[in-house]
């Protein structure tokens, strides 16, 4: 079973965090990854591409993935996701 993802307001310095968005009628990704006290980013992205990218770094890093959905886009098919 996949570990679940984490809900957040804003992106966290300590993770790959995916920003989750709406484009004409399709969701969106943005992948923020930070580098000491800078966010550096993906801008935005189709979602399944983004999604890879924050699984990949995430994996090679090391690193927890955390999801900003303000508007409540996310998928079950995707994970689970906790608030």
């Amino acid at each position: 079973m996949a570990k679940p993802f984490r809900r957040v307001r804003e992106p966290d310095a300590s993770a790959v965090t995916l920003c989750l968005a709406q484009a004409d009628g399709a969701t969106t990704g943005e992948v923020k990854l930070a580098d000491g006290r800078l966010f550096s980013s993906t801008g935005a992205l189709p979602i399944a591409e983004a999604f890879g990218i924050a699984v990949h770094v995430a994996n090679e890093g090391g690193l927890e993935i955390v999801v900003v959905d303000p508007s409540n886009l996310w998928k079950p098919s995707w994970g689970e996701l906790l608030a």
